[in-house]
């Protein structure tokens, strides 16, 4: 009998812990996108778009995530004799479990009473047609 409230409780947190971590990954999505979608347009001029000012987006908006954006090709277009890209964004951001029972059981490493989330969003690379 004197088990019975620890272990609702851990489930109540676990379920609780859950849907935090939730709304973490989908806030650390939608900021991920948002600097894919603008990576996505500036890539291509070198002044305008790089890794660097990609991680400066990423701070203003998650100031505890950072993101690593690179190239990738994808397919050639027949029609417009050119080689198309994506920008690949991975970002990465460490977040502190809050419940008690849940920061021994989500917690990874072991322990560590955190978790650190990744989001990987695909962003074709505007590029004018060669003439």
């Amino acid at each position: 009998m004197l088990l019975i409230l620890p272990v609702f409780l851990s489930m109540v947190f676990l379920i609780m812990e859950t849907g935090n971590i939730s709304f973490r990954l989908i806030v650390l999505n939608h900021a991920t996108y948002e600097v894919a979608r603008i990576g996505g347009m500036t890539w291509s001029i070198p002044s305008l778009g790089n890794e660097g000012k990609m991680n400066d987006v990423m701070k203003r908006i998650l100031p505890a995530a950072s993101v690593r954006c690179y190239k990738e090709e994808t397919i050639y277009d027949p029609q417009a004799y050119q080689m198309n890209y994506d920008l690949v964004c991975v970002a990465q951001e460490p977040v502190q479990l809050i419940f008690p029972m849940s920061r021994v059981i989500l917690a990874k490493p072991s322990g560590a009473g955190s978790r650190t989330l990744t989001a990987v969003v695909r962003m074709p690379i505007e590029s004018p047609l060669k003439q």
